[in-house]
């Protein structure tokens, strides 16, 4: 098994051994574990979910959705993206990850704002997604708040700070598009990806997912693929997944 899925298979099993049940704001009941952490090794292999099948087209448009400021339904039915749907009003998500990121407060790309701390080697490459004036207009508040990089001479990490994670449904989806980030910051300062940090505030695992995650648990896992191509046309090269398992139903 890859280092990556076997420590997403170990985060998984704890919080299902020593999650405390909640209840949240769904009505569907949550096992929790607070703040819990992964390292992910990018010269490993592209972090991608191999034991049940993942959409990369839809991680990579939805990443590409969000990189370059876009708050709109459109783009994502136009690729096939649904779970934003029923959040949506008139079309439109309001203030949400992508505006955050390249207008934040309505003037500040905080894209242009890490590259130039970056390459001025600063430790001050942060990008804030939470804004308490905004959250009024967001149709969903962001889930991964701080996108913090940190250089180390030629190779550039990346830390997300998330304030809630779901694991089996949403994290593998997220840790793609925090890859491709990482990946896409790392070119245009002409560093070298090395490592993606999770830290999960609120790691939590619905339990209606709960029969799933087990399956998952016992499947197998495959070698991480590699990435090629470049930001239009990036592909997976030798992705494997086993297929067997059902995406749980968004919640």
């Amino acid at each position: 098994m890859n280092k990556f899925e076997q420590a997403y298979k170990d985060l998984l099993l704890r919080v299902l051994q020593y999650g405390e049940e909640n209840k949240n704001r769904t009505g569907i009941n949550t096992l929790k574990l607070f703040n819990q952490s992964i390292n992910i090794n990018l010269n490993e292999g592209f972090p991608i979910v191999t034991g049940k099948k993942i959409y990369f087209k839809k991680a990579l448009a939805e990443f590409k959705w969000i990189y370059e400021g876009r708050t709109d339904l459109k783009y994502l039915k136009d690729n096939n993206i649904n779970w934003w749907n029923d959040f949506a009003v008139k079309g439109q998500l309001g203030k949400v990850y992508g505006y955050q990121i390249n207008k934040y407060n309505n003037s500040i790309n905080q894209i242009n704002y890490c590259v130039n701390e970056i390459k001025n080697n600063t430790r001050r490459a942060i990008i804030t997604l939470w804004n308490p004036s905004d959250l009024k207009e967001q149709a969903l508040p962001c889930c991964y708040t701080q996108l913090n990089f940190v250089r180390s001479n030629n190779k550039l990490n990346l830390v997300m700070h998330f304030r809630s994670s779901d694991l089996f449904l949403g994290l593998p989806y997220d840790i793609i598009f925090g890859a491709l980030f990482l990946i896409e910051i790392s070119k245009q300062c002409n560093l070298i990806p090395s490592q993606l940090g999770l830290n999960l505030a609120d790691a939590h695992i619905y339990k209606n997912h709960i029969e799933q995650v087990n399956l998952y648990l016992e499947s197998d896992t495959y070698k991480l693929p590699q990435l090629k191509g470049y930001y239009n046309n990036y592909y997976l090269d030798n992705y494997k997944s086993n297929k067997l398992i059902k995406a749980p139903l968004a919640i």
